[in-house]
C-alpha cells in the first residue's frame, strides 16, 4: 500500500495526522505534498510542527496571486509527483483547494494509465452539503466528492447527501465518523494543563470565544460591520469577555475598514493548537463561521452560534447543538439567550475516537483487490 496525502491547511493538518500517525506507526509507504496554501507560519508550520508530521514531504510553491494560478500550478506539479512515485492512494480531507487540486491532478494522470495502474482518490470527511452554491467550498467538495473512488463520509447524513447527488455509483462508500474524534480524544486531557486562561485573565465558562474568517463573514462590509456591533451589545448584555484569535485574512479587513474594538472584544494572535481547544472547551459558547468548530464544539460539549446562513454541518443543528444565525443581530442574541439558560449534551455522531482505525483497515482490505 503506497499512499500520497496532499493537504497545507489548518483543518487538514489536524484532521490528517492522526491517520499520517497511523501510517508512521505501521510502517506503510507513504508520503506528503505540501500546497503551502496556508504560507503563514502560525496557520501552517506550527500545526505541523505540534502534531510531530514529518518524514518525506513534497513542498510545492504555487502562485498565489489568483485562485486560478493557485489551483493551476498545484495542479502541475502535483502531477509531475504523482507520475513519478505511483502511488495506490491519494487521499484529500474535506473541501479545500488543495484538496480539489489533488484530486485533480491524480484523475489527469491516471487518463493515461491502465485501470490496474490507476492512482485511487479517497476523499476523508466527504458528503458533507450547505446547499449554497456561492460558497467555493462547496463547488470544491461536490467535484471531489464526483472525481473520487473511494468516499468516507461522517454520518448517515452525508452518506445521503451522496445519494442524493447520484454519487454512490462505482464507488466504494464507507460511514466512519470524523477523524476529529480521534484528535479530541488524544489531547482533550492534556489540553486541560495549558495555561491560556491564566494568561488572558479569564474564568471557565464566564467568557465567549469568537471566530471569523470566510469571505461571506469578512469580505461583505456589512456583515462583518454587524458582527462587531453585536459583539459589542453582547459584552454589555452578559459582561463576558469576548475573545477573538483573529484570522490574517479577517485581521487586514478590519484594518482597511478601520474597525474599532474599544474593550468589548479582545483581539489576540492566533493559537497554538492546545491553546485553542482549551479555550474552546472552557468558553460558555462559540460564535463562529467555521465549519470544523461547529464539529469540535460540539463533541466537546460546547454551544455553538454558527455566523453564516448556510451550513455543511446539519447534523449539528439537527441535535439542537447549533443554532445557524447568520448575520442578523437579533438571531445572534436570541440563541445567546437560549444557550446561556441551558447545557448541551456532548454528540457522539462524529465518532469516539477509532475514526482513523476504521480508515486504515478499509483501505488496507482495497489495498489487497487493487495489487
Amino acid at each position: 500500500m503506497k499512499i500520497c496525502i496532499v493537504l497545507s491547511t489548518r483543518p487538514e493538518i489536524i484532521k490528517l495526522s492522526p491517520l499520517i500517525r497511523k501510517l508512521k506507526s505501521q510502517r506503510d509507504e507513504f508520503y506528503l505534498i505540501n500546497t503551502n496554501q496556508h504560507f503563514l507560519d502560525k496557520m501552517s508550520k506550527v500545526f505541523f510542527d505540534f502534531f510531530k508530521i514529518s518524514g518525506k514531504i513534497y513542498n510545492v510553491n504555487p502562485d498565489k496571486k489568483s485562485q486560478a494560478t493557485f489551483f493551476s500550478d498545484s495542479v502541475k506539479s502535483i502531477a509531475k509527483i504523482l507520475k513519478k512515485k505511483k502511488p495506490s492512494f491519494l487521499i484529500v480531507q474535506g473541501d479545500t483547494n488543495t484538496g480539489l487540486a489533488g484530486c485533480m491532478a491524480a484523475s489527469l494522470v491516471n487518463r493515461n494509465l491502465q485501470n490496474r495502474d490507476k492512482i485511487k482518490i479517497v476523499h476523508i470527511e466527504s458528503g458533507l452539503r450547505s446547499f449554497d452554491d456561492t460558497m467555493p467550498e462547496e463547488i470544491n467538495r461536490k467535484i471531489i466528492d464526483q472525481m473520487s473512488h473511494i468516499l468516507f463520509p461522517p454520518t448517515k447524513f452525508d452518506f445521503n447527501n451522496l445519494k442524493k447527488d447520484n454519487c454512490l455509483k462505482f464507488k466504494k462508500t464507507f460511514i466512519v465518523g470524523n477523524t476529529i474524534s480521534d484528535v479530541l480524544k488524544r489531547y482533550e486531557l492534556i489540553a486541560d494543563k495549558a495555561k491560556i486562561l491564566k494568561k488572558l485573565k479569564l474564568k471557565k465558562k464566564k467568557y465567549f470565544l469568537v471566530t471569523l474568517h470566510r469571505p461571506e463573514s469578512v469580505d461583505v462590509k456589512k456583515n462583518i460591520i454587524s458582527l462587531f456591533k453585536t459583539f459589542k451589545v453582547l459584552n454589555k448584555k452578559y459582561n463576558y469577555p469576548i475573545i477573538f484569535p483573529i484570522h490574517p485574512r479577517t485581521k487586514d479587513k478590519v484594518k482597511k475598514l478601520n474597525l474599532s474594538f474599544g474593550k468589548s472584544i479582545k483581539i489576540i494572535e492566533p493559537l497554538e493548537y492546545l491553546d485553542f481547544l482549551k479555550l474552546m472547551k472552557d468558553s460558555k459558547l462559540v460564535l463562529s463561521d467555521s465549519g470544523g468548530l461547529q464539529e469540535e464544539a460540539s463533541i466537546l460539549g460546547v454551544p455553538c452560534v454558527t455566523l453564516r446562513t448556510t451550513t455543511e454541518r446539519q447534523i449539528t443543528l439537527l441535535r439542537n447543538v447549533n443554532i445557524m444565525a447568520g448575520y442578523n443581530q437579533k438571531k445572534i442574541l436570541n440563541a445567546v439567550k437560549k444557550f446561556h439558560k441551558k447545557k448541551i449534551k456532548k454528540i457522539k455522531d462524529f465518532g469516539n475516537g477509532n475514526v482513523t482505525d476504521k480508515i486504515y483497515r478499509k483501505l488496507k482490505s482495497l489495498s489487497k483487490n487493487f495489487s
